[in-house]
């Protein structure tokens, strides 16, 4: 790992322990709110994991949802009473509509999950919306455990919502990311002990 990386990697870990830390301490949602809010702002995206393609129907096969293992670490359900609901976005950054040219002539195509950082309760159910605003560009949504193995795979067509109710047993921090889209569509899941 490049000290650069490294170096990365430190001040994100102390940033996020920080915000664990406030969290802990805080006595009002709103003063989580916005402490949540300025570290996702500050925050670099995980780039851990393998970049995935994908092509025709053999990509059907790799969306799947958390097996039993899995289930272990995190449930997800298509409906339930929840504590808490979120909607995740995705951004295009650069795209070949709209530019910047010489963004996209450098780098290609480049989106972002917005907020790509979220902060959840263990043992609270969670509904987390992802919606793809794209009208003609697919995205994916890959959940990893702390060791960067997939919990599951989903789909995000064009121009549609995906909604399920996330109910986390461990804590800690978990990655997720668009496998079409790397390295720079991803984000991170902060896992806080229960309120």
């Amino acid at each position: 790992m490049s000290q650069h990386c490294v170096s990365t990697f430190h001040r994100r870990a102390i940033c996020l322990w920080l915000a664990y830390r406030d969290i802990v301490r805080s006595t009002t949602a709103c003063t989580a709110a916005i402490l949540f809010a300025t570290v996702a702002a500050a925050g670099a995206a995980n780039t851990a994991g393998a970049t995935a393609t994908m092509s025709g129907a053999a990509s059907a096969a790799r969306y799947f949802m958390p097996d039993a293992a899995a289930s272990k670490i995190v449930t997800v359900v298509t409906a339930g009473t929840v504590a808490a609901s979120i909607v995740v976005l995705t951004a295009a950054v650069a795209v070949k509509e709209t530019g910047p040219k010489a963004t996209i002539e450098h780098f290609g195509e480049v989106y972002a999950f917005l907020p790509n950082f979220i902060a959840v309760h263990r043992g609270e159910p969670t509904r987390i919306t992802l919606w793809n605003l794209q009208p003609d560009d697919d995205h994916d949504f890959v959940l990893e455990d702390r060791s960067g193995e997939a919990l599951m795979h989903l789909r995000l067509a064009p121009l549609s919502k995906t909604s399920y109710v996330y109910t986390f047993h461990s804590e800690g921090l978990f990655g997720f990311r668009c496998a079409l889209h790397q390295p720079e569509m991803n984000g991170q899941i902060l896992v806080l002990p229960p309120r």
